[in-house]
């Protein structure tokens, strides 16, 4: 069961604490880290929807669902979370997020940034195409279509709503609210997992929240969508890496994805697909 805290808001974005009953408190049994991943296009050639990946660590390394990959003939985000054993490789299913670029070097590199709610939703709602108009539409300067250019732009602002949300004791989420109204909710099954993924949850969010009105989200609302997603029924997908399954859910209100890794839920992500920045879509 997901608990949520009070929220703290900075300008247009609001950010809740979660607690879950179920919390991983002892060593985590994979990395969200990028050292040990040697990323590169696919073998079989540059494609613009596919990376190759190796993992060289001891650990399985978590890929999440909006990961940014840097670099190569473009960047790309992953567009579901997966797993790559420890020492395995796997093919990693990616969109671009940088139209006007296709060439250059081969390998690839993560810092382990975040595509922005509205972006992800793209590909989910009308794939590639759709996410290089959103890319567009976030309306920050880049040569080359890039949503990495524009998160860089935000970094300023992103670090003041970190000053005033850093993770507080066992918690392992948040749910984000952007103009009044939530947006997105992610839940790990580590406290670790948050405090490594909150810096580029809140910097996505930041992009998302450029312009919009300084409204803070009430709880209740915030609280309807947790309803909503304790509500909701998951049809499970093939294998995506080690022992890992994903389970995938779209109700009335969210499009919902949960990554399962020997038994436990290690990452959550729900989208309010109601939120206006998404209708107005």
């Amino acid at each position: 069961m997901i608990h949520l805290g009070q929220g703290r808001t900075v300008g247009a974005l609001t950010v809740f604490p979660i607690w879950q009953d179920r919390t991983s408190t002892g060593a985590r049994r994979y990395t969200t880290g990028g050292a040990d991943l040697v990323l590169g296009e696919s073998p079989d050639g540059p494609a613009v929807g596919q990376l190759h990946v190796d993992n060289r660590g001891q650990l399985p390394a978590l890929v999440l669902d909006g990961q940014l990959f840097e670099g190569g003939w473009q960047h790309r985000m992953a567009t579901r979370s997966a797993m790559v054993a420890a020492g395995g490789s796997a093919p990693i299913d990616v969109a671009c997020v940088e139209q006007r670029r296709w060439g250059g070097a081969s390998g690839q590199t993560t810092r382990g940034r975040r595509a922005s709610t509205y972006v992800r939703n793209g590909f989910d709602t009308g794939q590639q195409h759709e996410v290089w108009r959103r890319v567009e539409q976030h309306g920050l300067a880049s040569p080359s279509g890039s949503l990495v250019s524009r998160l860089d732009v935000l970094d300023t602002q992103a670090d003041l709503v970190l000053e005033r949300t850093r993770p507080l004791p066992g918690q392992t989420g948040v749910l984000v609210g952007i103009g009044g109204h939530p947006i997105s909710l992610e839940v790990f099954d580590h406290p670790q997992t948050l405090v490594e993924q909150l810096p580029q949850i809140v910097r996505a969010a930041s992009l998302d929240a450029y312009g919009r009105p300084a409204l803070p989200t009430p709880g209740r609302r915030a609280r309807r969508m947790v309803a909503r997603l304790e509500r909701a029924r998951f049809d499970l997908e093939p294998d995506v890496g080690q022992t890992a399954r994903l389970g995938r859910a779209r109700t009335e209100a969210l499009d919902v994805m949960s990554l399962r890794y020997r038994h436990r839920v290690v990452h959550l992500r729900a989208t309010n697909h109601r939120h206006p920045i998404l209708q107005e879509a």
